[in-house]
């Protein structure tokens, strides 16, 4: 984890363009699927410190462990949050940064996912 000097630079951490909430109207358009199975076949997922998205990273831990799934957290406040974050992750690796530019990429705008080479799950 980062110390406190590194983390209040990067807090509050915001990613205009996401929000949380219910994904399950998304999918990913064809060339952005043909991108990721090309360019990223690590499984990754974009969570934040609040309520839904940490019950999302204790409900599939498991799972992300099982994949290689790495993280990034694109929303917290303040240093507690960060460390909420880590506690539910119990070492899984989630790194701190705007999500911003990878959702427009991406065409979402929800967290938390799972981001697959097949989709978008939630």
């Amino acid at each position: 984890m980062l110390g406190p000097a590194a983390l209040s630079n990067l807090l509050p951490l915001h990613s205009p363009g996401l929000e949380v909430g219910d994904s399950a109207a998304s999918s990913l358009n064809p060339e952005v699927l043909m991108r990721l199975a090309q360019g990223n076949p690590r499984p990754f997922f974009l969570i934040g410190s609040d309520a839904v998205s940490l019950q999302w990273l204790a409900y599939h831990r498991d799972t992300l462990r099982r994949l290689g799934a790495v993280g990034m957290l694109v929303q917290a406040d303040t240093e507690a949050d960060v460390r909420r974050v880590a506690d539910v992750a119990q070492g899984l690796s989630i790194t701190l940064g705007s999500g911003s530019d990878l959702a427009a990429a991406l065409g979402i705008d929800r967290y938390p996912v799972l981001i697959t080479a097949d989709g978008i799950r939630q």
